[in-house]
């Protein structure tokens, strides 16, 4: 029986965040109206899209659509999985994480230690290529390899010295080279560090290697990959399994790419730690790779959590070949709609690391935006075993394809690919269906091991509007769930809870308006001006009026300059320059076509409102005018504020009681002004 989380703590916990200080932990926020907004953390960008508010405890970019609660954010901005995540939560909370059952708890120590040892190993490492006497041949070896110190520090590469004892004698100084009584080197030999012969002496497992460290989704070292410099034999040596390393669970670099401060919408997998090391090198930092073994249905599962597209990169040689098609059997089960493989073969002779430095990032990108589809690869596969240029041919590869496309899950891509198994073979669709065979359907979403669900209280939609599209649209509660088998990387030492990035809470558009009416968002108020008050109310209603012409005659857009260095105080604003933006880029004629734009955002159903919505006002003037002038209006509402503060100081203090700047501001305010008005 491995140790439960208990449910109670998971929901203390979620309950003690405040998204404002886990957010503002990490990145710079600025106060815009009630909420908070910044520069996106998960795509690069100039102007700030990212709004954070603390009424609702939710986040949402404009942007690069992401959104969720404080525990998702520190899931994403930190690179941990559900479980990690609680435990960094409650490490800053300084409070420990309780387990229900004592096998976890009785193991925890000495997963601690051995993690310990690692990491004194991998510093060991580091350490030796810079002082060894025999540091050239390393640091030689990697200038050749066109690696440079910067990506060496960042993958913490290091050299494991010529000698039998450097790590033994380094870590357990004054036990003996064998295993009695000696608790050091015990653990150093249970981590795999060092050998035991069959007569109890030990020696270092690594020697006159280059040391590539690798680390968990918490950035724990537990393990090591070897690259020989001399004759020694196997070329690669990886660490043994230990109670804290499973290869066949592992991904060297997965770490490393989510620590990029950029948003992953692809990983490839590639076959050795040199092709991930020189891929970033070069700015491809998506690249990750096996631990000499083969890509396991866990690799992809656990990869699919991360991004929506993995591209296996293999040679274009007869074993790189099969080592697609294995790979194409083993991703078939986890390839659900919205999830893509595709299959890059380099020209013989080639790898990862030799390509790019040949040609460079751009052009290596470009085979990887070639990369040949699913579909496409099994489909070209199958036909190369048969003829299929004859009526038997043909009948081959439907049986060989059949049962592949069987094993996928229910969905749109097992539908597509039946309906082309069916036009290529001329076999129609209900003769095919009863060919092919019955496969059992799995759930194959990352969650699959969740069975008991846990409810975050008050996350109640709040919009009672009917509902357009679903798809992509956040479920109306944030959901955690226990695994209900510990088989997972995460869960081979501990049975623990699994959150489900896909179940959000429902983001409702008044999540980020700063007021219980939406109609009538208020920008942030001024302090002690009337004006300023009452200039909001109005600039409030005058951004509803625009927000809903835009969306209910979108064709008025381009007849609409965008604002330059404009940053709105509130979602009304945002929104309204956020459609504006859209529609300048996809012009559309009617609120339906304006609509799908929105599908998939947490405002749809906002903007569906307005765009059904009677319209209960009248203007006297053009659409388009109105808009711009509305626009223009909350741009001069910073000047507009300024000078009512100098105003103010003036009728305190006196003109004389301004600074020379104040005054220079003071005269000049009023005709820029008037110029614009104009």
């Amino acid at each position: 029986m491995v140790g439960l989380i208990p449910r109670n703590f998971i929901d203390d916990i979620i309950s003690r965040l405040d998204i404002i200080d886990v957010v503002s932990s990490r990145i710079r926020l600025k106060k815009a109206g009630k909420n908070y907004s910044a520069c996106c953390p998960f795509h690069n960008e100039k102007t700030p899209s990212f709004n954070v508010s603390p009424d609702r405890q939710f986040y949402h970019c404009f942007g690069c659509g992401v959104s969720g609660d404080a525990l998702k954010f520190v899931m994403e901005f930190d690179g941990l999985e559900f479980i990690d995540a609680i435990e960094k939560i409650a490490g800053d909370l300084n409070i420990e994480v309780p387990r229900e059952g004592n096998d976890q708890k009785s193991r925890e120590p000495q997963y601690r230690e051995l993690l310990s040892l690692t990491q004194k190993s991998a510093d060991f490492f580091e350490k030796q290529l810079r002082t060894s006497k025999d540091k050239n041949k390393a640091i030689n070896y990697l200038k050749d390899r066109g690696l440079s110190g910067k990506a060496a520090k960042f993958f913490s590469i290091g050299y494991a010295p010529p000698g039998w004892y450097n790590l033994q004698n380094t870590l357990a100084p004054g036990e003996k080279n064998n295993s009695t009584n000696n608790k050091t080197i015990k653990q150093l030999i249970s981590c795999g560090m060092i050998i035991e012969s069959d007569k109890g002496h030990t020696h270092d497992r690594f020697r006159d290697r280059v040391m590539f460290p690798i680390r968990n989704v918490k950035g724990q070292v537990i393990a090591f990959g070897g690259r020989v410099l001399g004759d020694e034999k196997p070329k690669y040596l990886n660490s043994p399994e230990t109670p804290i390393f499973h290869k066949s669970q592992e991904l060297y670099g997965l770490y490393e790419a989510r620590q990029i401060r950029q948003k992953l919408t692809r990983m490839i997998i590639v076959e050795g730690y040199m092709d991930v090391v020189a891929l970033a090198e070069y700015g491809i930092h998506y690249a990750v790779a096996t631990l000499g073994t083969t890509t396991s249905e866990h690799h992809i599962r656990r990869l699919f959590k991360v991004v929506p597209e993995i591209i296996f990169c293999f040679d274009g040689d007869s074993a790189g070949r099969k080592a697609a098609q294995r790979a194409m059997e083993t991703v078939i089960p986890a390839l659900q709609d919205g999830l893509q493989a595709r299959f890059l073969f380099l020209p013989d002779g080639e790898d990862p690391d030799t390509i790019v430095r040949k040609e460079g990032k751009e052009a290596f990108e470009k085979r990887l935006d070639n990369a040949k589809g699913f579909s496409e690869f099994l489909f070209d596969t199958i036909k190369a075993e048969v003829d299929f240029d004859t009526l038997d041919g043909k009948a081959r590869f439907g049986k060989k394809a059949g049962p592949l496309i069987a094993r996928l899950p229910k969905g749109l891509l097992k539908e597509i690919m039946t309906n082309s198994l069916s036009q290529e073979t001329g076999i129609d669709k209900e003769t095919l269906a009863q060919l092919l065979p019955e496969e059992k359907e799995r759930t194959n979403r990352h969650d699959s091991k969740a069975s008991t669900a846990i409810t975050q209280p008050n996350a109640k939609s709040k919009s009672s509007l009917s509902k357009p599209q679903t798809n992509n649209l956040a479920p109306t509660t944030q959901e955690t769930a226990y695994h209900a088998e510990a088989t997972d990387t995460e869960t081979a030492h501990h049975h623990e809870h699994q959150y489900n990035i896909d179940s959000e809470q429902e983001i409702d558009i008044d999540d980020f308006i700063d007021s219980e009416n939406p109609t009538l968002a208020q920008a942030n108020r001024t302090p002690n001006t009337k004006e300023n008050s009452k200039e909001n109310k109005q600039l409030a209603s005058m951004t509803m009026k625009a927000l809903t012409l835009l969306v209910k005659f979108p064709e008025s857009a381009q007849h609409i300059n965008l604002l330059e260095d404009f940053e709105p105080e509130d979602e009304n604003e945002r929104l309204l320059c956020e459609t504006l933006k859209k529609l300048k880029l996809n012009p559309q004629k009617d609120s339906i076509s304006l609509l799908i734009l929105w599908t998939g955002s947490p405002y749809a159903d906002y903007i569906k409102s307005i765009a059904n919505k009677k319209l209960d006002f009248t203007i006297n003037q053009d659409n388009s005018e109105y808009i711009q002038g509305t626009l223009q209006d909350l741009k001069l509402r910073a000047l507009r504020r300024e000078f009512r503060s100098l105003t103010d100081k003036v009728r305190l203090l006196s003109f004389k009681g301004l600074t020379a700047e104040e005054k220079t501001r003071f005269v000049a305010l009023p005709k820029q002004l008037k110029k614009h008005k104009k």
